[in-house]
């Protein structure tokens, strides 16, 4: 099969030129990147997160979790809680193709 592509831009003459955002995309959401996307609370990127999940897992309390200490909603935490500071963020999950 193949594919087209057109693309296209129309700038007004009446506007002032509006810088455009760079783009940031963080390939999961473990450790590296939610510590990466904490820090980054400036309007000039747009963020793109590709993840299995929608969530953090917090790893180091996961044998209290088998064990029965410490319950398993207690360690998880959806991923759109912990970046609601950082504007334009974008997530995308693929765990249906991991299946």
């Amino acid at each position: 099969g193949g594919g087209l592509l057109a693309y296209g831009e129309a700038v007004a003459t009446s506007e002032a030129a509006v810088p455009e955002k760079k783009k940031v995309l963080v390939l999961g959401t473990g450790w590296a990147g939610t510590s990466f996307l904490r820090n980054l609370n400036d309007p000039r990127y747009e963020v793109h997160v590709v993840s299995p999940r929608n969530y953090f897992a917090f790893t180091p309390l996961l044998p209290s979790v088998t064990c029965g200490t410490v319950e398993a909603r207690s360690i998880v935490e959806p991923v759109r809680n912990i970046f609601r500071k950082v504007g334009n963020l974008m997530i995308i999950t693929f765990s249906s193709l991991l299946h």
